[in-house]
């Protein structure tokens, strides 16, 4: 018996001095281009799927609205699409130096519409350990995270809300947007593009009648219904054609002199799928004095949470 106990502690021993010399003298694999240790794929993956199907919530996905998916669509492109792709757009270069790899979304052999979408939350809320995936749940509200889950589990099948912002292209990653970089004051694309900001243009709307603008939001429908400028016109989203259509007509509305100014708020303005039609299509219908919203990362950081007037709803 004392044989028998001597030699479990000399196993555990020649195991734990394996150990320090496996890790202690850089042995271990811990580069991302390393390959995995024996069996670390499987306890991973295992003690993973034992956590999310212990914790994850049941939610039905159809209960999701396209207003829903849009909102997640949104959430997805600012904070989700570096690393995981846009659909129809080329991969970025910079995952592919993680591990472990993250999924592409929106390619057949990546995408999670199998999955219940409660898997998709747990993940998108926590985070997966000694990966790249961070947990999001001190950013996003929870109603976020359900949103951007219920897109990725409807991604073969998105409403066209959805699909129109993540047209949008694959630019810096998020962290980039919370940069206190001056915003631009050229319009280097756009021929005679004026610019205001938005402490500028509350000076305007609260200055006497007569010389206040007119300010068209030509963004998605849910962005306008969740906070708008008071007093904004819905135009429609301008990278559609019933959004252009949309738009015409309430430009009909107005005094080719008028000064109008024009935003969306879905991201940062100079990649709005939104403001660059919009802008070329009211200068070809012939109005003169066309100015842009400098909305440097997006509407709720730029605009709501610089504490400026917003009213919710249809009006």
């Amino acid at each position: 018996m004392k044989q028998f106990i001597f030699g479990i502690i000399v196993g555990f021993a020649i195991v734990f001095a394996g150990a320090y010399v496996y890790f202690g003298y850089g042995l271990a694999p811990v580069a991302t281009s390393d390959s995995p240790m024996p069996m670390e794929r499987y306890f991973a993956r295992k003690a993973l799927h034992a956590r999310i199907d212990r914790q994850a919530p049941k939610r039905d996905v159809s209960t999701f609205t396209a207003a829903d998916l849009a909102a997640g669509a949104a959430i997805y492109q600012k904070n989700c699409a570096f690393c995981h792709g846009l659909p129809g757009q080329p991969e970025n270069t910079a995952p592919k130096g993680m591990f472990p790899y993250p999924p592409q979304l929106f390619t057949s052999d990546g995408m999670v519409t199998d999955d219940p979408v409660g898997i998709t939350y747990w993940k998108v809320k926590n985070g997966i350990r000694l990966s790249g995936m961070p947990g999001f749940h001190a950013t996003l509200t929870d109603q976020d995270i359900w949103d951007v889950s219920a897109l990725l589990a409807r991604a073969d099948k998105l409403p066209p809300d959805a699909a129109n912002v993540l047209k949008l292209p694959l630019g810096d990653p998020p962290a980039s947007a919370t940069t206190n970089a001056p915003a631009p004051t050229t319009a280097p694309d756009w021929n005679n593009a004026r610019q205001i900001s938005p402490e500028a243009l509350v000076a305007k709307l609260s200055g006497p009648k007569a010389e206040r603008p007119v300010v068209l939001q030509i963004g998605f429908r849910v962005l306008y219904e969740g906070g708008h400028i008071p007093g904004a016109v819905y135009a429609g989203p301008a990278s559609t054609q019933n959004g252009l259509a949309n738009l015409r007509a309430e430009a009909a509305k107005l005094s080719k002199n008028q000064e109008i100014v024009i935003y969306c708020g879905c991201c940062p303005w100079e990649k709005c799928p939104n403001v660059h039609p919009a802008y070329d299509e009211l200068r070809k219908i012939g109005f003169t004095r066309l100015v842009v919203l400098l909305l440097p990362r997006d509407f709720a950081h730029d605009w709501v949470a610089e504490g400026y007037p917003v009213a919710r709803g249809n009006k």
